[in-house]
């Protein structure tokens, strides 16, 4: 499942050098078709955070009672390595997710600037966060893939408009503030890395 998850998270990468490709060499249409492949597999970069989960029901620490003017420290951590290794191959993937997913961010945003403006660009910065949030929101909780737009779509809206309510609301709100964070710190430390 991580193999997966942090494939469909490369792929935006993969996309927007495409878009940038027929970009530079006037090829409109196939620039515009890779950035709707870049756009819809964007969220894949963001989700993987949510495959936090799946350690939800291991036990990594726990309170034990303590008996009084004990000097034992009532906090005991689980001693099950599998536990550790898992969280630290599930963070590992969400970190080299994130970063390739806020690296074709950055791409996509300066191509924007180029051909747009600089509030343009940041415009649609925005929109792409809160379009992935509600991505992100779709593929947890409804169970859809970035391609059930093209091979599921009737069944896709059915469930999306059926399904809003002031969780969804808060969700989507949450993780839009999320990626602009995660964008903004990763602009910071991109310009620091290559000064």
């Amino acid at each position: 499942m991580l193999s997966w998850n942090v494939l469909l998270a490369v792929l935006p990468l993969l996309f927007i050098h495409k878009a940038e490709v027929g970009m530079k060499s006037d090829k409109t249409i196939y620039s515009i078709l890779w950035m709707v492949a870049w756009i819809l597999f964007f969220p894949n970069s963001v989700y993987m955070i949510t495959d936090f989960i799946h350690i939800s029901g291991d036990k990594f620490m726990w309170i034990e009672e303590v008996r009084k003017y004990s000097m034992d420290r009532p906090v005991v951590y689980g001693n099950d390595i599998l536990i550790w290794i898992k969280l630290l191959i599930i963070g590992v993937g969400f970190l080299f997710s994130l970063l390739v997913g806020l690296e074709s961010l950055y791409i996509f945003e300066q191509n924007m600037k180029v051909m747009t403006s600089k509030k343009t660009s940041i415009l649609t910065v925005l929109i792409v966060s809160l379009l992935s949030a509600i991505g992100v929101y779709i593929g947890r909780f409804l169970r859809f893939n970035s391609w059930d737009i093209f091979f599921n779509p009737v069944q896709l809206l059915k469930e999306v408009t059926t399904v809003i309510n002031t969780f969804a609301m808060q969700f989507i709100s949450v993780f839009t503030v999320f990626i602009i964070v995660c964008y903004m710190v990763y602009r910071i430390f991109r310009k620091i890395a290559l000064c």
